[in-house]
C-alpha cells in the first residue's frame, strides 16, 4: 500500500477514536479543566496536567487517560489569552505577548476582535501544525527504522542535555538536576536482572521513587504556596467591558494568513526541539511578527499582528512536541515529560511502534490537540464574559479544594502513606528549588528517562560491545550535537572576547593612524 495512503488512513482511523465515547467524554473533561487552570496565574498547564494525572490513569483505558491529558495540553493556552487581553494580566507565561498587543486594543474597545484573533490563530496554527505532520511523516518512519538501541539511548541524552541547557540561567544547575532524577530512577529494581537497588529497609521502594507523588510536589505545592501567600483574586482592576468585533478577528487571521503560516512552521520546529516549550515559540513569533511589519511602532500599542503570531506559534508548538515523544522517547516540552511518564505507568512504549503497528494511536495524540482547541474556541467565544469572572475569585478560596485534590491524587500512586511521604517531601524540594531558581524539568526528566535509557544502554553493550559509540553514523551525529550543547555556552563567551578584542584592537591601529 502507499505511504501516503497508509498515513491518512491511520489519521481517519485516528479521528474516529477521538470520538468514540471514553476517549471523547475524557477529553471533554480535560479541555474544561485545562480552560479554568488557564485562567489562573502562577498555574499553568503543566500543573494542570499533573493535578489530572491521577484520575487519568483510575479510568482504567490508556487512551482516554491520554486523552484527557492532552485535553488539559490543548487548550491551556486558549483561555490564558483571556485575562491576558480583558485585564492586561497574563493567565500563563505564554500569553504574555498576547497580553502587550491585546489589552491596548481592549482598551480601545476591541477586545472581541483581539479575544477572537487569538481563538482563531490558534486553530490554525493546530491545523497547520497537523498538515506539517502529516507531510513529514513519510520522512520521520524512514528515520526511525535505522534507529536501534544505541540511537535511543542517545536520543535520549540529547534532550536530557537539551533540557538541561535550556531550563533556567545556568546549564550547570540544569545538568546537576538531570544527574539528580538519573541517580533516582535507579532506585529499585534493575532492569534485566531484577536486583533491588538502594531500596534499603522500605519495601515501599521496591518499585522504585513514585512518579505521580513527585510530579505533585515538585510542581503542585510551590504554586500553591504562592498562590495562598498572594491571598487576593488573580485581577484587581475592572475587565474591559466592550467586547465587540467577534468575527473581526477571524476575518485578520485570513488575511494575515503567510504569518499564521511562518508562526506555524516556528512553532513545530520550536516543539520538536526538547527543552524549548511555548515561551520561546511564542517570542519567536511575536518578534517575526515585528520584523516583518512595516509600522514597526505599532506594536505593543494594539497591534492585532502581536495577537496573532504568538498564538499561532505557541499552539503549533502542541502537535510538534508529541513528535519527538512518540517517535524518540525524549519529550518536546515539560507537559510532554509528564506525559512520557503517563506512558511509563501505562506501558506505552516510544519508538519505532508508534510510527507503524501503533500508527493510530499516536495520530489520535495529535487529532485531541486539534479538536480540542477546535472545541475550547468555541466555548471560549461563547463563555468568555463568564470565564473572566473566574479571575476574580479569591485564591483563600481555591487552594484548599486544589491541595485537597493533590494529597488524593498523591495516594492514588500506590495507596500507601509512602505516596503522601513522598508528595510532602518533593513538594518542600520543589518550593526550595523554585525560590533558589534550580530547574525542576531537567530532575524530572532524568527520573522519567532514566528508567528508559538504562535498557537501551546494556542492550547496546550486550549487542554491540563499545562500538556502537563510534561506528554507527546517527550515534555520531547525536554525539556531536551533545559536546555542542554542553560546550555552546563557552564557546560564545570565547568568540564575544575574541571579538571584542580583535574590535578594541582594529579601533587602537585607527587611533594609532590618526
Amino acid at each position: 500500500m502507499d505511504e501516503m495512503t497508509i498515513i491518512f488512513s491511520a489519521f481517519l482511523n485516528g479521528m474516529g477514536i477521538v470520538f468514540t465515547v471514553p476517549v471523547f467524554s475524557a477529553m471533554m473533561i480535560g479541555i474544561v479543566a485545562g480552560m479554568i487552570v488557564g485562567l489562573i496565574p502562577g498555574l499553568g498547564g503543566l500543573v494542570a496536567h499533573i493535578l489530572l494525572i491521577p484520575f487519568a490513569l483510575q479510568l482504567g483505558d490508556p487512551l482516554a487517560a491520554i486523552a484527557m491529558l492532552l485535553g488539559v495540553y490543548a487548550v491551556t493556552s486558549q483561555t490564558d489569552s483571556i485575562p491576558a487581553v480583558m485585564l492586561g494580566v497574563p493567565g500563563t507565561a505564554a500569553a504574555l505577548a498576547t497580553s502587550l498587543d491585546g489589552y491596548p486594543m481592549a482598551k480601545r474597545g476591541e477586545a472581541g476582535r483581539a479575544l477572537s484573533a487569538s481563538y482563531f490563530a490558534s486553530i490554525f496554527g493546530t491545523l497547520v501544525a497537523t498538515v506539517i505532520f502529516i507531510l513529514f511523516l513519510p520522512l520521520l518512519r524512514a528515520l526511525v527504522t535505522k534507529f536501534s538501541s544505541p540511537e535511543f539511548f542517545m536520543m535520549v541524552v540529547l534532550g536530557l542535555v537539551m533540557a538541561a541547557s535550556l531550563s533556567g540561567r545556568s546549564q550547570a544547575r540544569g545538568l546537576l538536576m538531570a544527574g539528580l532524577g538519573l541517580i533516582l530512577s535507579t532506585v529499585g529494581q534493575a532492569p534485566g536482572t531484577g536486583d533491588p537497588r538502594f531500596i534499603g529497609p522500605f519495601l515501599y521502594l521496591w518499585e522504585g521513587v513514585p512518579i505521580i507523588p513527585v510530579l505533585l510536589g515538585l510542581f503542585g505545592v510551590p504554586e500553591i504556596i504562592d498562590l495562598a501567600a498572594r491571598n487576593r483574586s488573580i485581577a484587581t482592576s475592572a475587565p474591559v467591558k466592550k467586547v465587540s468585533g467577534l468575527w473581526l478577528g477571524m476575518v485578520d487571521c485570513v488575511k494575515d494568513w503567510w504569518l499564521i503560516l511562518r508562526c506555524s512552521v516556528i512553532g513545530v520546529v520550536t516543539g520538536f526541539i526538547p527543552g524549548l516549550g511555548g515561551t520561546v515559540a511564542e517570542w519567536m513569533c511575536y518578534a517575526n511578527a515585528v520584523a516583518s511589519d512595516k509600522d514597526k511602532d505599532s506594536f505593543g500599542k494594539g497591534n492585532v499582528r502581536g495577537i496573532i503570531a504568538p498564538e499561532t506559534g505557541t499552539a503549533a508548538h502542541l502537535p510538534g512536541a508529541v513528535i519527538p515523544t512518540v517517535a524518540f522517547g525524549v519529550p518536546g516540552n515539560p507537559p510532554m515529560a509528564v506525559l512520557l511518564g503517563v506512558f511509563v505507568i501505562l506501558g506505552v512504549r516510544p519508538g519505532q511502534e508508534m510510527l507503524t503497528y501503533k500508527l493510530d494511536e499516536t495520530f489520535m495524540m495529535v487529532n485531541v490537540i486539534t479538536v480540542g482547541n477546535i472545541i475550547a474556541a468555541a466555548l471560549c467565544l461563547v463563555f468568555q464574559k463568564y470565564l473572566v469572572k473566574l479571575c476574580y475569585v479569591r485564591a483563600s478560596l481555591m487552594v484548599p479544594f486544589i491541595l485537597a485534590a493533590m494529597v488524593i491524587g498523591a495516594g492514588f500512586s500506590r495507596l500507601s502513606l509512602g505516596d503522601i511521604a513522598f508528595f510532602a517531601g518533593a513538594g518542600i524540594a520543589g518550593y526550595v528549588f523554585k525560590h533558589l531558581d534550580w530547574p525542576r524539568v531537567p530532575l524530572v526528566m532524568g527520573l522519567i528517562l532514566g528508567g528508559i535509557a538504562e535498557p537501551y544502554f546494556f542492550a547496546s553493550i550486550d549487542r554491540y560491545g563499545i562500538s556502537w559509540l563510534y561506528a554507527r553514523p546517527i550515534v555520531l551525529v547525536l554525539e556531536v550535537m551533545i559536546i555542542f550543547m554542553l560546550f555552546s555556552t563557552p564557546i560564545k563567551a570565547f568568540a564575544a572576547r575574541l571579538w571584542k578584542s580583535g574590535v578594541r584592537s582594529e579601533g587602537s591601529k585607527h587611533g594609532d593612524n590618526t
